[in-house]
């Protein structure tokens, strides 16, 4: 009975902790096929003067073209173009798994890139995004919403990023 309650008492306070957490990026695992699945993570930073949304592919197969693109639609139809800078892609681990008799090996890809947005693109986000695309290799990136999942987010970590820069 102890161990149930010491259980309870724990599972309770690791709750709080994770709703009271901010959170520190936002994202979303993507797979249109299997092979190509991908998990997509987006955050903000500032640079010099500049805001920066820093965008991070872990896949087996995609990575960044060398001059990234980003094209951003939102749910009032308003059209984001954005040219992007490649900060790395780090191959990871490399691993395999047997099936019977047949090895399938599983190497991992981390790609980042740095696209440049002003202070209206970020207000625009906030209004949500309907489809994002990125230029990537072996194939592009593309994902719709049917509802907003990160651009309220990607502007609240704008926000973030602007204010500890304020209250420097």
């Amino acid at each position: 009975m102890k161990s149930f309650i010491k259980y309870i008492f724990i599972t309770l306070i690791t709750l709080v902790n994770v709703i009271m957490t901010e959170a520190k990026t936002t994202g979303y695992i993507h797979k249109p096929l299997a092979a190509e699945g991908c998990q997509m993570e987006y955050n903000v930073t500032k640079k010099g003067d500049d805001y920066y949304i820093i965008v991070t592919a872990t896949s087996d197969r995609l990575y960044f073209l060398e001059n990234p693109e980003m094209k951003i639609r939102t749910f009032e139809n308003e059209v984001i173009s954005l040219k992007g800078e490649v900060e790395g892609n780090n191959r990871g681990s490399s691993a395999g798994y047997i099936i019977g008799n047949t090895v399938i090996s599983s190497t991992e890809i981390k790609s980042s890139a740095l696209f440049q947005l002003t202070p209206e693109q970020f207000i625009v986000l906030s209004h949500g995004i309907a489809k994002i695309r990125l230029s990537m290799r072996p194939m592009n990136h593309e994902k719709e919403f049917r509802k907003d999942k990160i651009g309220h987010d990607l502007y609240q970590l704008y926000l973030n990023a602007k204010k500890k820069d304020e209250e420097f």
